[in-house]
């Protein structure tokens, strides 16, 4: 074979470059005069079907990314006789070139050239495609000062396998351990190269690929030849693990502009502009990219020539031998999907009349790569305050819809801010500040993040935040924190989302309470007014300082075998207990709890109905009897029980779950001898609590033997108690249920309370 075979319609002017699978020439076409750059494959590789499998892929890969920071292609050819890739033409020279007559770039402009091409990785990442070969041959600097990126032959979708291959020099430790290429992978990489543009050498240099493989792996960079301000920069870029560098491009990008703002001022980039311009114009004069001034560039696809002339529309790819083929100006990440073809397109295997593969844009594309997480850092030292932090986050990348993307990133990152904030502002108080400046001291902020779930529909974490100071050395300065958020949506979960209507109820966080308490043992008791009697903490936090919904009183997330409730038990008002714990809960435990929908999401089993009865169906004279009070009550049939502990006392709530219906039974031994309230202010006191959450009294009676309060709930639950209050003990009966069923309940009700026999209530139990 030979390479005598041509891109039928388009007229050859110049080589721009050889490489080592292929030639760049420049050419034009001869219908519209436009300019192009042809990429050709060797034709000794044709018969090689992984060599040319890798060159379609390197087409496949590029296809859906659509930015001014990647050259962009116009056709992909193949025919027995060729293949080739046809991409716009811009002037310009690859930084390779420029390294080589520069040797050394100014720092403005190595920040120039790291921003442009790393806005075109962010553009390839968000279309889920990370770049895996970037290197100073692959960068393109144009006229105008304006960096552009080519060559995806080594590209892979976000999170999958490709070759174990690469630019030695330029490959972070993943890539050499031949693990999936990541986002951060093209950040170590791009950081590789601005290393190189600031100080005339690579970070690291050897004799061998294997002495190079262990200085990737392990070697500390060699920070001294960096200016001061940029090392924290690349020292962040660089990090051996891919969970400590900037998880996209993107985010990369930001960091940078902060450090070029403070290091070189606001016209940074201007002057950047300006110095690669120079550079880039002279060195362009000499090269065929010069006649371009004056012929203009391919700017739109070529309209197919027909069956048989090899020449088929396509979209987005580039390609790169150090020359300079191709580039545009713009700024910011503008990946776009363009209708069907998506991330790619589909390659027909086989050929067609004539001869061709050709894509085929109107076929459905391959799924959208998954959203994929890694761990970010923000780390630094506050310029006003004796602060230093270094706070762990998770970030996610892949997917489709950018703005999605955005909102969990914003979610994920709000606690971190929030932290830093909190932190801010106690140091800042002017006492505590006086404080660290006498003992000199800094306050040294450290949070980490675990990932405790992911599915396709939630996401989540965990954070634990610690604080080394000793002027700010109460442990409320040290907790853990839990959430959730909905991949689909980008919302962070709230009790609403999670729990079944019944359940946010008080009766429905007792009974979350008395689940979690065989895992701590007992909790604590909450201080009092003297002479009324301590009760313990719960897990409602309406029960806690300053009230509010019937939630769960901690943060919590979600693991593959339950929840994890991060209980901070000063904040639920104990008395003596302080910190924190967590808490685990299994799903055998909480599916009855939550909605089945969110059960769903969380990629778990909704627990079957615990009721097959119906609205009123009286009871069938099945009794409970408590062996130590001596209460009994009939128990409606289908209805579950649960153990229920009241202060200084027991019980069993029977509950179900079909119409959200409970019936709730108990004695205590806070009969008024000894000392406990008289019936008319116990009446008294449950008015006040329900009406003080929104209910409404509607019946309330007290004499000598006890009280009864009926009524609403404030979420508009019927509501009716009664308890029989002896010297010794008392005993009580209590329903809740959705009014709605009023009417339907009415005999049952009736029933059980007429059933209810309160046991002796002359002495203590």
């Amino acid at each position: 074979m030979n390479d005598t075979w041509r891109v039928p319609g388009y007229a050859e002017v110049d080589v721009l470059g050889t490489g080592g699978f292929g030639r760049v020439v420049l050419a034009k076409h001869e219908d519209s005069g436009k300019m192009a750059a042809i990429k050709y494959l060797h034709a000794d590789f044709l018969a090689d079907a992984r060599i040319v499998a890798g060159f379609r892929h390197e087409a496949w890969m590029l296809s859906g990314v659509r930015s001014p920071h990647v050259v962009r292609l116009f056709d992909f050819v193949e025919t027995p006789q060729g293949a080739a890739l046809v991409m716009e033409a811009v002037p310009g020279v690859s930084l390779r070139a420029l390294l080589a007559a520069e040797n050394v770039l100014a720092p403005e402009a190595a920040l120039t050239i790291l921003k442009g091409s790393l806005l075109g990785l962010a553009d390839a990442h968000a279309a889920g495609v990370v770049h895996r070969d970037y290197k100073p041959a692959n960068v393109l600097v144009s006229r105008e000062g304006a960096s552009k990126l080519v060559d995806f032959g080594l590209a892979t979708l976000d999170g999958h396998n490709g070759l174990t291959a690469g630019s030695p020099s330029y490959m972070a430790p993943e890539q050499w351990a031949g693990q999936p290429g990541l986002p951060a992978t093209d950040v170590y990489a791009a950081t590789c190269v601005f290393y190189q543009c600031i100080t005339g050498h690579r970070p690291f240099e050897a004799d061998t690929s294997e002495q190079l493989r262990a200085m990737h792996g392990g070697a500390s960079v060699p920070l001294e030849a960096v200016p001061e301000a940029l090392r924290p920069l690349i020292a962040r870029g660089m990090a051996k693990d891919p969970a400590w560098r900037p998880a996209t491009a993107a985010a990369f990008v930001t960091e940078l502009e902060t450090v070029a703002r403070k290091a070189y001022g606001k016209n940074w980039e201007k002057r950047g502009w300006k110095r690669l311009a120079t550079s880039a114009a002279a060195l362009t004069a000499l090269t065929p990219l010069a006649l371009l001034t004056s012929a203009g560039t391919a700017a739109a696809p070529i309209a197919a020539a027909g069956a048989g002339t090899g020449v088929t529309a396509g979209t987005g790819v580039a390609a790169g031998t150090g020359t300079g083929v191709a580039t545009s100006t713009g700024a910011g990440v503008t990946a776009t999907v363009v209708g069907k073809i998506a991330i790619a397109v589909v390659v027909v295997a086989g050929l067609v009349a004539g001869g061709l593969v050709v894509f085929r844009p109107g076929d459905d594309p391959p799924a959208p790569p998954p959203l994929t997480v890694a761990m970010q850092t923000l780390s630094g030292r506050d310029q006003a305050l004796p602060i230093s932090y270094e706070l762990q986050y998770p970030q996610v990348s892949g997917g489709t819809d950018a703005g999605l993307r955005q909102r969990v990133n914003d979610a994920l990152r709000a606690p971190i801010d929030k932290r830093l904030k909190s932190v801010r502002d106690g140091v800042a108080v002017p006492s505590t500040l006086d404080m660290f400046r006498q003992q000199g001291e800094t306050a040294a902020l450290h949070s980490s993040a675990r990932i405790l779930l992911q599915t396709p529909d939630v996401l989540s974490v965990r954070y634990d935040h610690d604080l080394d100071s000793t002027v700010l050395g109460h442990t409320t300065w040290r907790f853990p924190e839990a959430f959730s958020v909905d991949l689909t949506t980008g919302k962070v979960l709230g009790p609403k989302d999670m729990f079944r209507s019944e359940i946010l109820t008080a009766v429905g966080m007792r009974r979350l309470t008395q689940r979690l308490e065989p895992q701590v043992g007992e909790f604590c008791t909450i201080p009092t007014v003297d002479g009324y009697p301590t009760r313990k903490a719960t897990m409602d936090a309406a029960d806690m300082v300053g009230g509010g919904d019937h939630v769960p009183a901690s943060t919590f997330g979600f693991t593959e075998t339950g929840a994890e409730f991060e209980i901070r038990w000063y904040e639920l008002g104990c008395a003596s207990a302080s910190g924190s714990e967590s808490v685990a809960l299994p799903y055998a435990e909480l599916q009855d709890l939550l909605l089945p929908k969110f059960l769903t999401m969380l990629g778990k089993t909704a627990a079957a109905p615990t009721s097959q009865s119906t609205p009123g169906q009286p009871g069938t004279g099945a009794t409970y009897t408590n062996a130590r009070f001596g209460f009994t009550t009939q128990v409606p049939p289908g209805y579950a029980a649960l153990k229920w502990t009241p202060e200084n006392g027991e019980g069993m709530s029977f509950i179900d779950d079909g119409f959200g219906a409970t019936l709730t039974v108990w004695g205590t031994n806070s009969g008024t001898g000894s000392g406990g309230l008289s019936p008319a202010a116990k009446m008294d006191q449950l008015v006040t609590s329900l009406e003080g959450n929104g209910g409404r009294v509607t019946v309330h009676s007290a004499d000598s033997d006890g009280y009864t309060v009926s009524g609403y709930q404030g979420d508009g639950k019927v509501y009716y108690e009664h308890e029989s209050i002896g010297t010794g003990s008392t005993a009580g009966l209590r329903w809740v249920y959705p009014a709605e069923y009023q009417k339907d309940l009415g005999k049952l009700v009736t029933d059980t309370v007429s059933a209810f026999k309160p046991g002796d209530l002359s002495r203590p139990h």
